[in-house]
């Protein structure tokens, strides 16, 4: 089973999505994109090519079994596995979907373990479904025991299956925020039994009802059960309501709960007094059971989703914090010894040496060179395309820098045996920051050579502007029509072999961030990229 496969998670729901991530990354599946709705999905799977797909039904814009149709009558995705996550049970959804040709159908909520169990069955994989820990994907379920029974050998005991993932973890539980609103817990707060009474009879048919007839046996149910919301009265013997709603807010625990002040006391003092302590509404007695009823669902609807902001808000935290200390890392750990690599290489070759070693400190720089850009590529063209990035411009010679990426690139990828001529100027400067512009125009060059015939020639000019210099890069051969209009988008479609799409891209990010510009001509057999920097 190849492991590398490209999968798509679809879902609205981040957490969810989330959480499927997880489960396939312990079942060894790191290539994983995601979408938050069939039109993003379909418009990235025109983009990227993806293997399997497992998403959910209903999602805004572009539902899950939309975006199946749609994949069955692509010849590109027609056979591609698709795994239905939902909540429609009934017989006539199922129908629906395997009409539409889906692979694998699993009902919201579902285990972690039943989720792997028939994951890996859709890929034709068989874990094992007995309770426990199961075996490690790629292993098969044992084969039924022959009807002779051999010998035994002497038992010896086998060391325990390891448990990759818990059985008991449960995915897809939060059902949608209007389910999850009929299914709120309401306590009613009042120390007259008969308003209790009435209350519950209007309230019972919709929510969970639990009552306290004092404010002190109130917080003591409040921080001891799950309630979504409080119906507090104010006039109570020995703890008021306002003493109540004191309390509760300042209890970590408890301080969430909305609380609707539900009182004869309605003069503007009491309901600003109220409001003041942290009350969310304030109805008057006796009350209207219609305008009570939609109140209720009005503040529990905000405060669900409040919550689920919260919980996705403190994902996207943690997962800011990991990009974060993988930023940091990336940048002392990794690029610090790399970049006295290359300087030791650089060094090296001014220096007296034999051919051999040449050719060694050569293999150096060259492999040093594609490090400091894989680091730069994966995490500058992010900051970029955030906003975030701020170069560290100054005034560095350009003549000197491209000499040194010509004659870097050339030992790079002389199996092209494509020559680069470049007559390097004297004291040109150029205003940037001079890591990355090497490597812009290592990109640049590289790129270059690849669409050369073997043979070829490619030519590195440099021409003043206004204010600015000009890299003209020449080179045989042209840019396919399909990919012209394009050529520096994002995941831009191109015949070269291993490309993502992401080299003429990264090249104008590169450029503009350093407040130039790059622009294609192609036509007659030619290729031409113009960078334009600015100059001090």
């Amino acid at each position: 089973m190849d492991k590398s496969a490209a999968i798509l998670i679809v879902d609205d729901y981040l957490l969810i999505r989330t959480h499927v991530r997880q489960v396939l990354a312990e079942l060894g599946f790191l290539n994983v994109f995601q979408a938050d709705n069939g039109k993003t999905a379909q418009d990235l799977m025109r983009k990227q090519q993806i293997d399997i797909v497992v998403g959910d039904w209903g999602m805004p814009i572009m539902s899950g079994i939309d975006l199946l149709k749609w994949m069955r009558g692509d010849h590109r995705y027609a056979k591609t596995p698709f795994m239905m996550l939902t909540a429609e049970a009934n017989p006539q959804s199922v129908r629906t979907a395997l009409q539409a040709g889906v692979s694998a159908y699993m009902i919201k909520p579902f285990t972690v373990h039943s989720f792997a169990c028939k994951f890996m069955s859709m890929l034709g994989v068989q874990l094992e479904s007995a309770p426990g820990p199961f075996a490690r994907p790629g292993s098969t379920t044992p084969a039924a025991a022959p009807a002779t029974p051999a010998p035994a050998p002497t038992p010896t005991p086998a060391p325990p299956a390891p448990a990759l993932l818990p059985e008991s973890n449960v995915i897809g539980l939060d059902a949608p925020i209007g389910e999850r609103v009929r299914k709120s817990t309401v306590l009613i707060v009042d120390d007259i039994p008969t308003n209790i009474e009435v209350l519950a009879g209007v309230l019972k048919d919709e929510y969970a009802i639990k009552v306290a007839i004092s404010g002190r046996k109130a917080l003591e149910i409040a921080d001891a059960f799950h309630i979504d919301l409080i119906l507090l009265d104010i006039m109570m013997p020995v703890m008021d309501g306002f003493e109540t709603c004191r309390q509760l807010k300042a209890n970590p625990k408890t301080a969430h709960i909305p609380i609707i002040f539900l009182s004869a006391r309605d003069g503007s003092e009491d309901v600003v007094a109220g409001l003041r302590l942290g009350a969310v509404d304030y109805v008057s007695k006796p009350a209207d059971p219609t305008i009570l009823k939609a109140r209720l669902s009005a503040h529990l609807l905000l405060a669900t989703a409040m919550q689920d902001i919260k919980r996705q808000n403190e994902l996207l935290i943690e997962n800011a914090r990991l990009r974060e200390d993988v930023e940091r890392i990336t940048r002392h750990d990794l690029k610090s010894p790399i970049v006295v690599a290359l300087h030791g290489s650089q060094a090296l070759l001014v220096s007296p040496l034999t051919p051999g070693q040449r050719e060694q400190a050569h293999m150096i720089e060259t492999a040093a060179e594609n490090a400091l850009e894989m680091i730069n590529r994966s995490l500058d063209v992010y900051r970029m395309e955030q906003g975030s990035y701020q170069p560290a411009l100054q005034a560095f010679d350009l003549g000197e820098m491209l000499q040194r990426v010509c004659r870097q690139v050339t030992f790079a990828v002389d199996s092209h045996e494509v020559a680069v001529d470049f007559d390097q100027p004297e004291g040109v400067l150029c205003l940037g920051e001079p890591l990355l512009c090497y490597s812009l125009f290592n990109n640049v060059l590289k790129n270059a050579i690849e669409a050369s015939p073997p043979g070829g020639r490619v030519s590195v000019n440099i021409a003043p502007g206004y204010g600015n210099l000009h890299v003209m890069v020449d080179n045989a051969g042209e840019v396919p029509q399909a990919a012209r209009e394009r050529f520096f988008e994002k995941y831009a479609p191109s015949s070269k072999i291993g490309g993502n799409g992401l080299g003429t891209y990264s090249i104008r990010l590169m450029a503009e961030v350093q407040g130039g510009s790059v622009s294609m001509e192609t036509g007659q057999d030619r290729t031409r990229l113009t960078i334009t920097l600015p100059c001090p």
